[in-house]
């Protein structure tokens, strides 16, 4: 059993009496009436924030407090999120009707339309960029909702989901091309966590998603995003996280009894309390970033003997945040939006490898309900069969991608790391188009529950959500240049052939969902996702360098980076990443999120450039 040092432990007592409760919702200090109200429902810490006083020097904080300081709270974790376009909903927060006032269709009725069922891969990207999407999103946006239904409230399409209010399955259509023999009659799913069924404020109010992660893009889901948790995964030596040894491999660590694993078969294995134990592809960045966290913290205190684990900590955190955001923003997106769009809506500088500096602080830090909601038009890209590789690249096996959801256990065991990451980097991801993996479809969260289609919940999440219509969003992305009422002002980003499909689910154009109109939407011309995909996430992404005082671009933060250092973030890469902690990664190609070909041949890991530390050495 490990324990603090005594001066961690005086400190945390020291700044928990000086930390302040703030309104979550509201971003305001709390009075002490509202305090005894939240105290007497047992919600104040699901409805408040304690927030330590700040310091405009301090480090990125981890949960997401003091990045601006004329709005401490906001940017934390739960605090409301961002809305492009006001909610549309009916009377008592219902979901809307259609034009003519009926009902819409059941969710996987429209899903079964407009989606082809089937195997197809990808003719540019890896299975490693459908799985870094994924654990992007799970850095803004948390996957509480999933936990709710699948342990919490497993039983909604049974008789006692009837008389549960967050209960709200997906009906199976009576013909359904897959369960119409099965026996199977909904989908097991619950309504979203709002600040207002979680009692933090009045009903009357529209229903906002609560999120249990930060705002910012800051590797949140690594060094956790609660105030004071960050002390659980710390080993509070040579400034690095808390690790274990399997099988002479390093997985994160701090396994416990109460671990929230969903499925335990070996508690040592890195299936842990505070590491998110998700989907696959979350769970391997996860080990390859917890990983990078302590090589680099290791690097440092080679060069700077005389440095305490405190400075090692959050110096090597710096660099590792800077390092993901270089590969997100100049790696990853470049392929997925295109690089000459990023580099025209001023997302990415262009050839200049300087400094920049947007950040304002009057723009309130919050991430858009819309980019949480256009990221899930990635699980149509999503390649359900997973090729575990040997050192030569030749074939092992197969194995279905989502028979290691919330089983992080499962990496652990054997060699499946290293051929599973050899499989991720060479395989491609499945096609950017029309068509949605079985898996995906029919199967969703493998062996925790018995079927599940994750298409059909995102389109019901847009309902749950109160989303305005698809031609909305389609104003809003033109600048209101364009007006899109009839199915005849769609012809410019849906065929012909997808606006017939269209028309059989919906009785006119401004009926249509916004993820049912993304999913039949033409790749937007030099990018790799549909248009108002391309333009929800764009829209996001150049607010999160305005909103971020940290942002690693920047000269004027604290603790900035020189022009060297900065120079030496500007190498990151997913090849790099995976030569520094990849399991048995030899050869690589130096595009990691593009297939092998055409230029972007395997290399030994000697060829992908590499970080020269010792611009972190300090003189002595």
């Amino acid at each position: 059993m490990s324990f603090l040092p005594i001066s961690i432990l005086i400190i945390l007592v020291v700044n928990l009496a000086k930390a302040v409760y703030y309104d979550s919702w509201e971003g305001t200090l709390l009075t002490d009436e509202q305090r005894r109200t939240y105290e007497n429902a047992n919600i104040l810490s699901t409805c408040t924030n304690d927030i330590q006083p700040c310091d405009e020097t301090e480090w990125r904080r981890t949960d997401g407090s003091c990045n601006n300081l004329n709005y401490p709270t906001r940017g934390a974790y739960h605090t409301p999120p961002l809305r492009i376009l006001p909610a549309d909903f009916r009377e008592g927060f219902q979901f809307r009707l259609t034009s003519s006032g009926k009902e819409y269709s059941l969710a996987r009725h429209i899903k079964n339309n407009l989606l082809t069922v089937g195997l197809a891969t990808d003719a540019k990207l890896t299975q490693l960029a459908s799985y870094y999407g994924e654990f992007m999103a799970v850095d803004v946006t948390s996957t509480h909702d999933v936990l709710n239904f699948v342990v919490n409230r497993p039983y909604c399409c049974k008789e006692e989901g009837k008389s549960d209010p967050m209960c709200d399955p997906n009906f199976i259509p009576e013909f359904d091309p897959v369960h119409r023999f099965s026996g199977h009659k909904c989908l097991n799913q619950t309504k979203p966590m709002t600040f207002q069924n979680l009692g933090c404020i009045d009903n009357s109010t529209i229903p906002t998603r609560t999120d249990f992660t930060t705002t910012f893009f800051d590797l949140s889901n690594i060094y956790e995003f609660t105030a004071g948790s960050l002390n659980l995964v710390r080993s509070y030596e040579g400034g690095q996280l808390k690790y274990e040894v399997v099988n002479g491999r390093q997985f994160p660590s701090d396994a416990s009894d109460n671990t929230t694993c969903f499925i335990k078969q070996a508690i040592s294995t890195g299936c842990t309390r505070n590491v998110p134990n998700g989907v696959l592809g979350s769970n391997l960045f996860t080990t390859w970033f917890w990983r990078f966290h302590n090589y680099v913290a290791q690097q440092l205190a080679n060069l700077n003997p005389s440095w305490d684990d405190e400075r090692l900590f959050y110096t090597a955190r710096d660099i590792v945040v800077a390092f993901h955001l270089q590969m997100f923003y100049y790696e990853y997106l470049p392929e997925v939006l295109g690089k000459d769009h990023m580099i025209e809506d001023e997302i990415i500088l262009g050839n200049s490898t300087g400094f920049r500096d947007i950040y304002d602080d009057t723009v309130v830090p919050q991430i858009a309900l819309e980019y949480a909601y256009a990221n899930r038009w990635f699980h149509t890209m999503q390649h359900g069969a997973q090729k575990l590789l040997d050192k030569n690249f030749n074939l092992i096996k197969e194995v279905p991608m989502v028979n290691f959801s919330l089983s992080v256990q499962s990496l652990a065991v054997d060699d499946i790391m290293s051929t599973l990451t050899r499989g991720s980097y060479y395989q491609a991801t499945g096609k950017a188009d029309f068509t949605v993996d079985p898996d995906i479809s029919n199967v969703g969260l493998g062996p925790v529950q018995e079927i599940f289609d994750i298409p059909t919940a995102d389109l019901a999440k847009g309902r749950y959500f109160g989303l305005p219509s698809y031609t909305k969003y389609k104003d809003f992305c033109s600048g209101y240049s364009k007006k899109h009422v009839d199915f005849d002002d769609l012809t410019d980003y849906i065929s012909d052939e997808k606006i017939r499909q269209l028309k059989q689910v919906y009785e006119t154009a401004e009926d249509i969902e916004l993820m049912a109109g993304i999913w039949v939407e033409n790749l937007k011309e030099g990018a790799h996702v549909p248009p108002t995909v391309h333009c929800l996430l764009s829209n996001q992404l150049k607010r999160s360098i305005i909103i971020d005082r940290h942002w690693y671009e920047r000269p004027n933060r604290p603790h900035a980076f020189n022009y060297e250092q900065l120079q030496e973030i500007r190498k990151a890469s997913l090849a790099r990443l995976l030569c520094y902690v990849g399991d048995d990664v030899e050869k690589i190609q130096p595009k990691a999120f593009v297939i092998v070909g055409k230029g972007n041949n395997l290399v030994s890991c000697d060829e992908i450039p590499a970080i020269d530390f010792t611009h972190w050495k300090e003189e002595s």
